[in-house]
């Protein structure tokens, strides 16, 4: 009896786990099909099992169904949805009947749908049933947060990677990214769909409020097989710096002949980039075109050149550099000297003597420029009080050398009282005639001092009475000598005739 006992449950067991058709009294029907969706739900949510009822054509009777219950496996009834007054199926027709249902946990669920009805033409009772199994996971798709190093105050960029790893598109997908002491900037990003096993890459950015560890949220919302709707989250923790600013300007003078310019160093010591860098120069004697550059990441520097035209041939420059960062605007400045680099002829170490009547004017023509001045010509200018004078009315210096200098002398006679006399300077600098003025201030000229033949000898070591007997032994010398010469020829001659 035991034995026969333990063989029915096992067939029942056995039985139940296959789906049911029914043929009674004319009716031949079944439960056709299972579908689950989603086929991969999650705790929490909603998931819709829908079995297909089908009553064959082959059937004589309609079918009508009472109710479809859902229930668990295990000892008792464990009805888990019902749906009672469904309708009636006619012979070679189907219906289906949704059933929701919400599970807590994770966890694989053996399920069986039943459903009772009855034969339109005899009333009699049917039954059908059909096993379905529900994996209950956590199952969404993949992000990851990336974010590059902030700086408080300062606009920083961030990417949230979105991995589909179901098996299944994912729909109307919505990224929304927050931080509690954050200012989001770019914070929403939306795709249409994101296919089974793709990758897509959502940028954001925003603006710490404050230094040190706070956390940056991602919230993906997306719906899967059509009507699903879901949400996962995910937060990574950024730790930005306090704000350290350190912008410096280096200008040196850079070309030759006319092309001049000034190249400067935008360097940035800060730990955060600088944008919309406008570099600017200023001058009494030269003007300047600006430059701009978009941004300088921090650690880095960007050369700049700016071209200048200058009114005389030295400069004095203020170099300026306005930046932004952050949300603050900032200048940085800085000072140097442009020279013109074309040769340039100016006269130095002049030097002014009054002899007899004329001024003797003495001095350099020097080359300033970076290029040689050739032809170069130093001239008296002759005015109402200013004639030039013999032997030098002008002088013809020639080639001066870039850097180097060449010594002159001119003479000029002066009526009145005189203060200054005018000298011209020409010459050819890249085959063009330069002409400049300069006047040489004369009223600290001195006469010149004669020398006379006999001072040294009257001021000499050998001065007092020996000074004054130096003539006398001379002569005294010479006369000896006259008379050693004549006894000589005397004595010869008085050998020869003896």
């Amino acid at each position: 009896m035991r034995r026969l006992t333990a063989f029915l449950v096992g067939l029942l067991v056995v039985m139940g786990t296959l789906p049911i058709a029914v043929t009674a009294n004319g009716v031949n029907a079944s439960v056709a099909e299972v579908t689950i969706s989603p086929d991969s739900p999650a705790p929490d949510e909603t998931v819709t099992i829908t079995p297909t009822i089908r009553n064959l054509a082959s059937s004589n009777s309609s079918l009508e169904i009472r109710s479809v219950v859902l229930r668990g496996t295990g000892y008792g009834i464990n009805e888990l949805k019902r749906i009672d007054s469904v309708g009636t199926i006619s012979p070679g027709t189907e219906l289906d009947i949704p059933l929701t249902y919400t599970f807590d946990d994770e966890g694989e669920r053996d399920l069986r749908v039943f459903v009772y009805g009855v034969n339109t033409k005899t009333g009699e009772a049917v039954q059908l049933r059909y096993p379905v199994t529900v994996d209950v996971r956590e199952r969404h798709p993949q992000l990851d947060i990336r974010a590059n190093e902030s700086v408080v105050g300062v606009e920083s960029n961030g990417t949230v990677t979105i991995a589909n790893g179901l098996n299944t598109p994912i729909a109307n997908v919505e990224l929304v990214v927050d931080g509690r002491t954050v200012e989001m900037l770019n914070d929403r990003t939306v795709f249409a769909s994101i296919g089974s096993n793709e990758v897509e890459t959502a940028s954001f950015s925003f603006r710490p409020e404050r230094a040190g560890t706070q956390p940056v949220t991602a919230t993906l919302h997306y719906t899967i097989n059509g009507d699903t709707e879901r949400t996962v989250t995910r937060s990574k923790t950024i730790r930005p710096d306090e704000l350290r600013e350190g912008v410096s300007l280096d200008a040196s003078a850079v070309g030759s002949g006319e092309d001049r310019a000034l190249s400067v160093d935008v360097i940035n010591q800060g730990n955060t980039p600088v944008e919309s860098v406008v570099v600017t120069a200023t001058s009494d004697n030269a003007t300047f075109r600006r430059a701009i550059v978009q941004d300088i990441p921090a650690g880095t520097s960007e050369s700049v050149r700016l071209n200048a035209t200058l009114s005389e041939p030295m400069a004095n420059v203020d170099v300026t550099a306005e930046y932004e960062i952050g949300t603050r605007q900032r200048t940085a400045t800085t000072a140097t000297e442009l020279r013109s680099a074309p040769g340039a002829i100016t006269l130095t170490g002049l030097d002014v003597v009054r002899e007899g009547g004329r001024l003797q004017i003495s001095g350099s023509a020097s080359n300033l420029g970076t290029t040689e001045a050739s032809s170069v010509l130093v001239s008296v200018v002759d005015t109402e009080r200013v004639t030039p004078a013999f032997p030098n009315k002008e002088y013809f210096v020639g080639t001066v050398p870039s850097s180097d200098f060449v010594s002159f002398d001119l003479y000029a006679r002066t009526t009145g009282n005189v203060s200054s006399v005018p000298i011209e300077v020409s010459y050819l600098v890249d085959d063009e005639r330069e002409t400049q003025r300069f006047q040489v201030d004369v009223t600290a000229a001195e006469p010149a001092v004669p020398v006379r033949p006999n001072q040294n000898a009257n001021n000499g070591g050998g001065g007092g009475i020996f000074g004054g007997l130096l003539p006398v032994i001379g002569v005294g010398a010479v006369a000896a000598l006259v008379i050693v010469v004549v006894l000589v020829r005397w004595y010869r001659r008085g050998d020869e005739e003896i």
